[in-house]
């Protein structure tokens, strides 16, 4: 059962609403009942609401005007209980839709419930978003102070609890597979595999064994049965990253798998059920591929059944300093010691930056400035930015391991001047381990004394 909701109803008119007060407490909510704008402050001053309801039938339009400083400061939504005639009055229409969450024009007392309680909940969770500027996601974290990216993380937390198909799009680097993450870890879900599956990283010959798997002889190199990935994620979340990557031909089958909700594996006449939830990402325009005949429209509409769009750094970046921060934290371990930070001048730089590689960029040139400054302080020289005008290609993830293997053994060495023995004991490798390293690394050999 739900949590009792405390509605305040106002109705200038006393006596007409006592029955909907009545049977709206039987529907689970405690009904505070006031006749004018003044009652209603004095309740609002003592008891937090969730929701309010204001009672509009037979009211003139300077009525209006009295309650619009009331539901603007009140901090809760409301709803109009209005007639016909003042849904299509052109003097009242612009204020109703102004002023309310909705217009309730039936005499329909359960649909009237259950709006409120809809409300009270997107209240509740914008509420949340609003105090909690973190949403964690496995080891990784969503960091916001910015509206656009407070609007994002309240729509995972909605459509977490809606088990029907996401489409996220967004420009690279932007997070879409954390959102996706998210949206699986949030919703009833959660104990079910997350499978992803990049569509554009599988050449076209492979994507279809890859989703549907295969049987034993389905094609030459088939030597034994394979799970593909839509079974793999049975009863979780399947995530289809650059999804108009998927090649046009294999369109149409995917389509009739989420129609059907079933797959045939190649070489494989049986159909097998398989319960997935589906989220897609993609940085194209797909309305545009569609129009260009690359991408099926019926395919489009049954992915894109709910949205969310993922902002670019570049319109956020009020987010750019706790997300250093949270990426200094998260990469200490490439450190040096004794560096404690970036300078006021680094920092000026970062945000003054455009991103054109968003969150995966900065993420990796936070590392990389990291590894090759000297403390205490990261400098604005210190960081890899090149021309604004063509920006340098930001390292990968593998660039970045490398680099901070190679400082790692460095330091080793220098610090047991250069006794390979000792610094293959501190590192707790082999000396042959070691060796290999430092030629992979182009490190320079000493002779070993021991």
């Amino acid at each position: 059962m739900e949590t009792p909701l405390n509605v305040l109803l106002l109705d200038p008119i006393s006596g007409r609403s006592t029955k909907m007060m009545a049977a709206l407490n039987e529907q689970g909510c405690i009904v505070t009942l006031v006749e004018d704008c003044q009652a209603a402050w004095h309740a609002t001053e003592k008891k937090d609401f969730d929701a309010g309801i204001i009672q509009l039938l037979d009211v003139e339009p300077p009525f209006l005007l009295e309650l619009e400083k009331l539901i603007l400061d009140s901090g809760f939504e409301w709803v109009a209980l209005a007639g016909p005639r003042q849904v299509k009055d052109p003097s009242v229409r612009p204020a109703l839709v102004r002023m309310f969450h909705s217009v309730h024009v039936q005499d329909d007392l359960p649909s009237l419930s259950c709006l409120l309680f809809h409300i009270a909940r997107q209240h509740a969770i914008a509420t949340v978003a609003n105090k909690k500027a973190i949403l964690h996601v496995s080891n990784k974290s969503m960091v916001s102070s910015t509206p656009c990216m407070r609007r994002v993380i309240e729509q995972i937390h909605i459509l977490a609890g809606v088990d029907a198909p996401v489409f996220i799009t967004g420009e690279s680097g932007t997070g879409k597979e954390l959102a996706a993450r998210a949206i699986h870890e949030l919703s009833s879900r959660a104990h079910a595999p997350f499978v992803a599956v990049n569509c554009g990283a599988i050449p076209p010959n492979l994507i279809q064994s890859e989703l549907f798997g295969f049987e034993k002889g389905a094609f030459t190199d088939a030597h034994c049965r394979r799970m593909g990935k839509i079974e793999a994620a049975a009863g979780g979340t399947l995530f289809l990253d650059e999804i108009s990557e998927l090649p046009y031909d294999l369109q149409a089958t995917f389509l009739r798998f989420i129609e059907s909700r079933s797959i045939s594996r190649l070489g494989s006449h049986k159909e097998t059920k398989v319960d997935v939830r589906i989220v897609a990402a993609t940085n194209r325009h797909v309305p545009t591929l569609v129009e260009e005949g690359r991408f099926r429209l019926d395919l489009f509409y049954r992915l894109n059944v709910l949205e969310i769009r993922l902002p670019p750094l570049r319109e956020r970046k009020q987010d750019i300093e706790p997300l250093v921060e949270l990426f200094f934290e998260q990469f200490k371990q490439y450190k040096p010691s004794g560096l404690v930070g970036f300078s006021p001048q680094a920092m000026a730089l970062l945000q003054g930056h455009d991103w054109p590689g968003n969150i995966r960029e900065l993420m990796n040139t936070v590392c990389r400035a990291m590894l090759m400054s000297n403390p205490p302080y990261i400098e604005a020289e210190d960081i890899p930015l090149g021309n604004p005008d063509k920006p340098n290609q930001p390292p990968s993830l593998e660039q970045i391991r490398e680099q901070a293997e190679r400082n790692t053994i460095t330091r080793a060495l220098k610090r047991n001047r250069h006794n390979i023995a000792r610094t293959s004991r501190e590192m707790g490798v082999s000396r042959v381990t070691l060796y290999r390293l430092m030629d992979k690394y182009d490190i320079q050999r000493i002779d070993d004394r021991h």
